[in-house]
This record gives structure tokens, C-alpha cells and sequence, in this order.
């Protein structure tokens, strides 16, 4: 498996993606009402859709049903509680950040 982390945001469909790794997606798991989990063949998480960016992260769950690896859950906790809010705090200085198209952020450890 191929490890990678980024988050990738669509403001105009108020949606995100964190993608964890590169392996091809076989199926897809539902773990709250806003947020899904793409798994691998051997049901390991390749990415996370949020179908709202202010979706409450669902760490417990995530941990306890998807096994996601405990680096992973630590890149999570910056974006808590939801991808909207991380952005809106690390936007506050940034004046080049755009509202209306996509976003895609490359998270490194």
C-alpha cells in the first residue's frame, strides 16, 4: 500500500475528500450520514468523502470499524472538528484562497 495523505475540497458542491492512499478502491462503507469510507481489497481506508465540509469527523468510529492507521488519525485531528472549520482557521491569513472552485492540500507528517 502506498501511503499518501492530502484533502481535497470542492466548495462548490460543499463536499471533501481526504485520500489516505493510492490502492484501487473496491468498495465503499458508510460511517455516519455525511461521511463515507472507501476501502481497499483488504478493506484498509483509501479515502474518506465528506459530503458536507462541516461533517463531524467521526475519530471512533474511524478508528474502531475502519482501522485507520494511527498517523492517519493524528492528520485527521488537525482538521477537527470538521474540514470547514480547519479551513476557516487556517484561511484566516491567507488572502489567496479561493471560495468557488476546488482545493487540494498535499498533508505531510
Amino acid at each position: 500500500m502506498t501511503k499518501k495523505f492530502s484533502v481535497s475540497v470542492d466548495y462548490s458542491a460543499n463536499a471533501a475528500y481526504v485520500m489516505m492512499s493510492d490502492e484501487p478502491i473496491v468498495s465503499t462503507a458508510q460511517a455516519s450520514d455525511e461521511v463515507l469510507v472507501d476501502l481497499d481489497e483488504l478493506r484498509m481506508v483509501v479515502g474518506i468523502e465528506f459530503l458536507r465540509i462541516d461533517a463531524v469527523i467521526p475519530f471512533q468510529r474511524l478508528i474502531d470499524e475502519f482501522h485507520v492507521h494511527s498517523d492517519d488519525v493524528e492528520r485527521l485531528r488537525a482538521l477537527r472538528p470538521s474540514i470547514a472549520g480547519h479551513l476557516s482557521s487556517t484561511a484566516e491569513g491567507a488572502t489567496s484562497t479561493s471560495r468557488t472552485g476546488t482545493f487540494a492540500q498535499q498533508v505531510t507528517s
